[in-house]
């Protein structure tokens, strides 16, 4: 029976009545709109999300944990490991998010055993399209210490019988070869080069590598690595470049059994290593600074050299092998940058006559506890011509590497002033300083001091002690008072740190935390007119700088760039007073404060204690 429009409509309105009046009648709910899941997400968001996990490597000079697990959040690996484990953790949700993850995982890596150097190694040989991920590259190994040297042959031993040979580099495959014939030897010197052989290998594959950390030895009883360089050099010769032609070249002139390593067939161009590497971080073994971390057979007589380190110089083959470097940084070096007598063949695998290394095209080099002396600093300059950036942080020994005591009225030939009147135009942040050169004042300059400066137009940066600008005391404080220290400045500084440090400061700046309270106020009311002195200075400067800058006699303003001003106390007994009626340090400062406020530059003022004075004022 049909149902008339009429009565259709009847019923609708019923219907709507009955809703109406009926409150207990629960609404439609309308459909919820569809979830979204991070798949669902575009792929430039979910690449800028996991750019986030990416770990940075802890600073040059940190050793590697000895426990992952016991890790603290105040610890430089902490942040590491967490991220690390997270884009693990990523990989082992689907086949999807390994595919994302994966490039991300193996951005940035860090070699903290010996396991995961040959786990390393045997994935990218399974591999190979893993290779062209990995940006950073940290090895915390010394692969010439013999405990290494064995827990590498051990994993190897455990490893290789499971390992899958993939579709990857040619000398990669005949490496594998002879590391199966060698791991069951009983010859130490059979498998001494193992651990170098694969960092190397694995260095040499992965083709789009940035940042390079390799620690190195630092002793004397655990061998350079000349076979890691060797094999380096023997990897390049494999490519279709001007560089692995050179290589090649070099090859040919060796014993036969080396010659038998010059390949048959030549890899792409595209795959050419360390084109890209900008960054190399040479590391000295932290264990020996740190004497608790040191195991019994790592030195001969249990006790340490005292001048200890890198030895740089040794590596300068690799700055051949890296076009692109422009960035080095070495911590614990042992302070030499010339060659003694009989290194220079030791140092080269191809028997070249060497007389000095080069450092080009670097810009920027960074000594961390470096025990290098003036005149090696000087050295650094003519090594890089180029140079823009030059730190040193010294590390304090007793023996220092100095020339015999010499008039410091004669400036050495060799001397640091010289090198950057030759070499150091080019240089824009400059930061040096040491802890006593008293008898070799001849290395820096005439007097000891660095008349150079002001000729250093590009210096934007800089860093230096007050005994370095007007020679040490009692010389030194009455140039203060004839010479401004504007006209011993570079004159387009941004930024100026002077350390209030002079040769003699060293026994005050040792002892001073156990001297009797009478001892430190008769050394105060000594000092007066030499803060007076150092205060005058300021003044004169704040007056000349900034927006209080004036033409010098050639037209040109000098000192107009200044932005900023530290003033760095490390000879605590001559700044801070023991009675309460004395103005505190900060106070004492306060009238130049405000000159240099007014000509538009922020002022500040640090102090340094000594490690045992602030554990004797907890």
């Amino acid at each position: 029976m049909s149902t008339s429009p009429s009565s259709a409509k009847k019923r609708k309105a019923s219907d709507m009545a009955d809703t109406e009046s009926d409150s207990h009648r629960r609404p439609e709910t309308p459909a919820s709109p569809k979830s979204t899941s991070i798949m669902d997400l575009p792929p430039e968001i979910v690449n800028q999300i996991l750019d986030h996990l990416i770990p940075s490597l802890p600073e040059i000079g940190e050793p590697a944990p000895e426990a992952f697990d016991k890790l603290v959040r105040e610890d430089p690996w902490y942040d590491f490991t967490r991220r690390r484990s997270a884009l693990r953790n990523l990989c082992l949700v689907s086949h999807f998010f390994a595919d994302l993850a994966r490039p991300y995982l193996y951005h940035t890596i860090a070699i903290t055993s010996e396991e995961v150097l040959v786990l390393l190694f045997r994935t990218i040989t399974e591999n190979p399209g893993y290779c062209g991920w990995t940006r950073s590259l940290s090895c915390h190994l010394t692969l010439t210490n013999s405990r290494v040297v064995r827990k590498t042959k051990r994993c190897l031993n455990k490893l290789l019988p499971s390992w899958r040979e993939g579709k990857g580099l040619v000398f990669i495959t005949s490496y594998l070869e002879s590391l199966q014939m060698r791991r069951a030897s009983t010859n130490q010197e059979e498998y001494y080069e193992m651990a170098q052989g694969i960092l190397g290998m694995t260095i040499t594959a992965l083709y789009s590598l940035e940042t390079l950390l390799l620690q190195l030895p630092a002793i004397e009883d655990d061998r350079d690595y000349f076979e890691l360089i060797s094999c380096l050099r023997i990897t390049m010769s494999y490519f279709n470049t001007e560089a692995g032609e050179k290589c090649r070249s070099y090859l040919s002139i060796l014993p036969q059994d080396v010659r038998t390593m010059v390949p048959d067939r030549l890899e792409s161009a595209a795959l050419t290593p360390f084109q890209h590497l900008t960054t190399l971080l040479l590391q000295g073994d932290p264990s020996v600074e740190d004497h608790t971390r040191i195991d019994d057979d790592d030195t001969d007589d249990g006790d340490l050299p005292e001048v200890f380190g890198v030895q740089t110089r040794h590596y300068h083959l690799l700055f051949e092998l890296f076009p692109a470097l422009t960035t080095l940084e070495v911590s614990t070096d042992d302070g030499l940058y010339t060659f003694l007598d009989g290194e220079e063949d030791l140092t080269d695998v191809f028997a070249r006559p060497i007389t000095s290394f080069h450092l080009n095209p670097a810009k920027h080099v960074y000594l961390h506890s470096s025990v290098a002396d003036p005149r090696n600093i000087g050295r650094i300059l003519r090594h890089a011509p180029d140079l823009e950036t030059l730190y040193m942080q010294p590390r304090r020994v007793d023996s220092f590497h100095r020339i015999p005591p010499q008039d410091a009225t004669q400036a050495d030939e060799d001397c640091l002033d010289q090198a950057l009147n030759k070499y150091g135009k080019k240089l824009k942040h400059l930061d040096l300083n040491w802890f006593d050169c008293q008898g070799s004042e001849a290395s820096i300059g005439v007097g000891g001091r660095l008349s150079t400066l002001p000729q250093l137009s590009e210096v934007e940066t800089l860093c230096i002690q007050l005994v370095m600008l007007y020679g040490d005391l009692p010389a030194g404080e009455h140039m203060m008072q004839q010479r401004p220290v504007a006209d011993l400045l570079p004159p387009n500084l941004v930024e100026l740190t002077l350390e209030d440090w002079w040769w003699d400061s060293l026994d005050d700046f040792d002892t001073f935390y156990r001297w009797p309270e009478k001892q430190k106020e008769a050394h105060y009311r000594e000092k007066k007119e030499y803060r007076e002195t150092v205060l005058d200075m300021m003044q004169g400067l704040a007056s000349v700088s900034g927006r209080n800058a004036k033409p010098s006699r050639d037209g040109e303003n000098t000192m107009h760039k200044l932005k900023r001003f530290r003033f760095f106390i490390r000879t605590l007994p001559t700044w801070l007073p023991v009675d309460d009626e004395s103005p505190d340090v900060q106070e004492l400062f306060e009238g130049v404060r405000e000159l240099f406020e007014q000509a538009g530059i922020e002022f500040v003022v640090d102090v340094d204690q000594p490690l045992e004075m602030e554990e004797e004022m907890q």
